[in-house]
């Protein structure tokens, strides 16, 4: 089969939409508005066929591709894909179910399987934040009761094209307390593509006003016949209860034929997470990265890397004792006071269950691993902790991995979200170990050392 891809346009609507509505899919990244606006930064290209819709992707410089289909993906589609990425692919948005329908091709192909926690999406039944009835929604709405109070005679508007000015106003507003990055950036981008495209692309969207005044919109599209994708909500947060206001009555106003509320991701944000989670989702949808390529052409067999938690903490014991020969006790301390960030460390199986790999991340600083420091190079010291950082605790394969691009592999499952949140990695190394070269073919340079380690600093930017 060969895939002829062309651009995304607002033209492609109908013929992606006969597909994706009708899928059975409630994932936000099939939602055809979100697709068109983001195309500028993907550079969204699509193929459609009668019963799946394949798009394909600039993924930091290389392919990748995200197929909507209500069944699994054929034998067919699979060749096809491999045909066009050249031999190895990467599928992204691959839900659990969908990725264990993969194994029918493990005889000829290897899978590399990443978890994306911070994508998956919140899912809610649009009755319940409607109503927030019951125990669980309590706090919510006393949030909407104190602003009904506050603002008796607030008035929910239909959000139309003559009220965009406003919005472009509130966002702004919204904007004052965050930092200006290139995300912040390319969403007023996004939802300038939406504004110029409201009727083609089937937005719905709603406003809360008060005195006269805009205090929060949001809006969104069908993401399936039975499910409706919130794409944007922004509000003052100087009102109180906005956000919470303007989620329920979008909720109270959508029509009826829409049963959930996909609310998207929280992209690891930890009070995002936090604020998505109070509402009790309903549904939890996960995400996976799957790298394919026929066996043989690299040495992956049905490996699969997911992000750790603190139940993994007696395995990174085991193995520093075992693969470093490192005091148990010493280690069990290190684990213990160390403050390790168990979202962002990483273990690595193969296709029977066995562990094969860890890489643990911690945010301890700089002097408590290195308290001479303090001493030596006070002023080194400040500039360091002037600036966001994070910090490798270790980095151990399993011999016979050791050589393959598992550990590459490892780091850059996690290099996306290290890159948004941090300015550099820091990265202790003892003098007997044997990473030194490793680290420093990656672009770490050492801007420390004392009798027991050298200390490097990867810089991040890109």
């Amino acid at each position: 089969m060969t895939l002829a891809f062309h651009p995304l346009t607002v033209a492609d609507r109908e013929a992606v939409q006969t597909v994706t509505l009708h899928a059975g899919r409630r994932n936000c990244n099939y939602t055809f508005a979100n697709l068109v606006g983001w195309q500028f930064w993907f550079h969204t290209e699509v193929c459609v066929f009668a019963d799946a819709v394949v798009l394909r992707f600039n993924l930091e410089g290389k392919r990748a591709y995200m197929v909507c289909t209500a069944g699994n993906l054929s034998d067919t589609l699979i060749e096809g894909l491999l045909s066009d990425s050249g031999g190895e692919m990467t599928l992204l948005g691959l839900e659990d179910s969908q990725v264990a329908s993969l194994s029918p091709f493990s005889s000829h192909l290897s899978f590399l399987v990443e978890s994306r926690r911070n994508q998956y999406d919140y899912i809610y039944r649009r009755a319940d934040l409607a109503a927030l009835r019951g125990g669980l929604l309590k706090a919510k709405r006393n949030h909407v009761n104190r602003f009904l109070t506050e603002h008796p005679d607030f008035e929910y508007r239909q959000l139309t094209p003559e009220l965009f000015d406003k919005c472009r106003q509130l966002t702004a507003i919204w904007q004052e307390r965050k930092e200006e990055s290139v995300t912040i950036d390319a969403e007023r981008r996004v939802m300038e593509t939406v504004f110029a495209h409201w009727e083609a692309l089937g937005m719905i969207g709603g406003s809360i006003f008060v005195d006269g005044r805009m205090v929060a919109f949001t809006y969104g599209a069908a993401v399936s016949t039975d499910t409706f994708d919130v794409c944007v909500e922004k509000a003052d947060r100087g009102v109180e209860g906005a956000f919470a206001i303007v989620n329920q009555q979008f909720a109270e106003h959508l029509p009826d034929q829409y049963i959930y509320l996909n609310r998207e991701e929280d992209m690891g944000i930890p009070g995002l997470r936090k604020a998505k989670l109070s509402y009790h989702p309903e549904i939890l949808l996960s995400y996976n990265m799957v790298k394919l390529s026929p066996v043989g052409a690299n040495r992956h067999l049905s490996l699969y890397l997911t992000r750790m938690t603190e139940e993994d903490a007696p395995l990174t014991v085991e193995w520093m004792v075992r693969e470093y020969g490192f005091d148990c006790a010493e280690v069990e301390d290190w684990v213990q006071n160390l403050h390790f960030n168990w979202p962002m460390s990483v273990k690595a199986t193969d296709g029977k269950g066995n562990m094969i790999g860890l890489l643990n991340m911690s945010d301890y600083r700089i002097e408590e691993e290195t308290p001479r420091i303090l001493v030596d190079a006070p002023q080194l010291l400040a500039d360091l902790n002037a600036r966001r950082y994070i910090a490798v605790f270790s980095f151990i394969v399993a011999e016979p991995w050791r050589g393959t691009r598992l550990n590459y592999d490892m780091l850059m499952s996690i290099m996306p979200e290290l890159r948004a949140r941090y300015d550099f990695v820091f990265i202790p190394v003892m003098h007997r170990l044997k990473t030194h070269r490793y680290w420093q073919r990656w672009g770490a340079t050492e801007f420390y050392r004392d009798p027991e380690s050298v200390y490097y600093k990867l810089e991040l930017s890109r």
